[in-house]
């Protein structure tokens, strides 16, 4: 039996044809400067461990993630010149994104971790188990006003009713897409490879297409490269992507799509994921 559950038998939806993706290619300089300038309100890195079985995937990680390196960290005895050092950096909050960039790129160097991603708010981070529900605007709209725009007039146009967390995932050169699979254990994936029925719409939209990105079914060891701008898929399945010489990112907006928007892909049948 095949892993991959999809999108009504498909790894993916092909979003282009639906969506204006001239309009969002043309935000490209507004997007670079605006990478620049909101830096400081960016948050740098992944902490979480993984709800899955990594094994499973198509690959096996050949570098230490933050989430690894921060256990090494805490496990240091005191006096340790490295727990030392971090102690005077440590964040009050690891909600302040300031603090904890700090500490994570202490961590990258310390402790030889490895994370290629800065991730870009435009509408708050919020629970990453609802990420649907609505949300509240961050300052960092204030760099990117095409894109907010962007992103509002699919309302506008009946493609999505709600706007829940709208996230830009920068991933710098050299860096590679890890393969992961979404809604981790709390939501039922688990080593055992299970699904559990979900709602979760997005659409992710990228500027290019050059780096390979995919679903990755484990079963069939088959990569379903994502031949689109912009896509739509089983946030439980397998996905990732191949490593990069250049700077890449993919905007992602969690949703609720229309009804008329669900029939015009084909989907409007199915009650779940």
């Amino acid at each position: 039996m095949c892993m991959i559950k999809g999108i009504g038998g498909k790894p993916y939806i092909d979003l282009d044809p639906f969506l204006d993706i001239k309009g969002f290619i043309d935000l490209h300089p507004e997007i670079c400067k605006g990478f620049a300038l909101a830096r400081d309100y960016a948050k740098e890195g992944t902490w979480m461990a993984p709800g899955f079985d990594q094994t499973r995937g198509s690959y096996i990680w050949d570098w230490k993630p933050i989430y690894k390196a921060f256990e090494e960290y805490q496990v240091l005895p005191e006096d340790h010149p490295i727990k030392i050092a971090g102690s005077e950096i440590f964040p009050n909050s690891f909600k302040d994104y300031r603090q904890r960039n700090l500490f994570t790129r202490f961590l990258k160097s310390a402790m030889g971790a490895n994370d290629p991603y800065i991730y870009y708010f435009l509408w708050e981070e919020g629970d990453w188990n609802t990420r649907n529900a609505a949300r509240k605007r961050t300052i960092i709209q204030g760099y990117f006003p095409g894109v907010v725009k962007w992103v509002e007039n699919l309302t506008d146009t009946n493609i999505i009713s709600q706007i829940g967390r709208v996230i830009f995932f920068l991933c710098d050169h050299n860096g590679k897409a890890f393969e992961h699979r979404d809604l981790d254990a709390n939501n039922g994936v688990s080593e055992n490879d299970f699904y559990t029925p979900h709602t979760n719409e997005f659409i992710h939209i990228r500027y290019r297409t050059k780096r390979g990105f995919y679903i990755w079914d484990p079963d069939t060891q088959d990569k379903h490269y994502v031949n689109s701008h912009a896509a739509f898929w089983n946030d439980q399945d397998w996905h990732g992507g191949e490593s990069s010489l250049e700077q890449e990112y993919g905007l992602r907006i969690d949703c609720k799509f229309t009804d008329e928007f669900r029939a015009k892909l084909g989907i409007n049948h199915l009650n779940n994921y």
